[in-house]
């Protein structure tokens, strides 16, 4: 029951990518704001693909318009990944180096030491590359590389994150290295490998490591690799 007050209502979708277009129906159909706005914020993965991202955006906006909807990476909320923002552009005396004269290459490294230990079944669909590096690293590297904004409104951080991602390099078989983490053990008890993990498909292919070496094709970064890694059940947590 709404009061007299103007009242808005914002949901976020912190769950399960397969039931976010029956939550926002319901939401659409019994929650929405009469008085305000209502508005929708939805986590990554959006979409599995470019057609199932198609899919899910034709399916939104079924109960909701464009202005409403708010596709988010919760990584950028990091502590330590709002600070590069504040190094990166605060701070004149990076900025004449920041560039491929003084920096020889950049490492994106994103570490767990511990599997998938029982969710299995979520992960295996995605994988390491699509779960962290398509989105949460790429999100970073597009944020480190990118040329300084004209306001650090949305849209203009997007305009240059966008620009960074259009100079990049297609990226070759050669630059790539794929892994699955085996059975080890860490402390005296033994952890299951990848595939010996009940939730996870026989003979499942999915990798759980991932390195690449990714080049930017513009005057700052022409020749400076960006390494980005990730992987699950590595010796460190970083």
């Amino acid at each position: 029951m709404q009061g007299p007050r103007v009242s808005n209502h914002l949901f976020y979708l912190s769950i399960p990518p397969n039931i976010f277009l029956d939550v926002v129906k319901c939401a659409s159909k019994s929650a929405s704001s009469v008085s305000g706005w209502t508005r929708v914020i939805v986590e990554k993965p959006f979409g599995r693909d470019s057609e199932s991202s198609a899919a899910l955006t034709k399916g939104l906006k079924q109960y909701l318009t464009e202005d409403q909807i708010f596709r988010i990476d919760h990584y950028l909320g990091k502590e330590l990944v709002e600070n590069l923002s504040v190094l990166r552009f605060s701070n004149l005396v990076f900025e004449p180096l920041w560039s491929r004269q003084y920096i020889r290459n950049v490492q994106l490294i994103f570490s767990e030491d511990f599997g998938t230990e029982g969710r299995g079944g979520y992960f295996d669909s995605y994988g390491i590359i699509r779960d962290i590096m398509q989105n949460h690293l790429l999100q970073i590297l597009a944020l480190f590389a990118m040329e300084t904004p004209i306001s650090l409104e949305a849209e203009d951080i997007r305009n240059e994150k966008v620009k960074v991602l259009r100079s990049m390099k297609p990226l070759r078989l050669e630059d790539v290295v794929i892994g699955q983490y085996k059975s080890h053990t860490k402390g005296g008890i033994t952890y299951p490998g990848y595939t010996e993990d009940k939730t996870v498909p026989k003979g499942s292919l999915t990798p759980t490591f991932a390195a690449a070496a990714l080049f930017i094709n513009n005057a700052r970064w022409d020749g400076v690799p960006f390494l980005m890694k990730a992987g699950k059940a590595l010796h460190t947590k970083q």
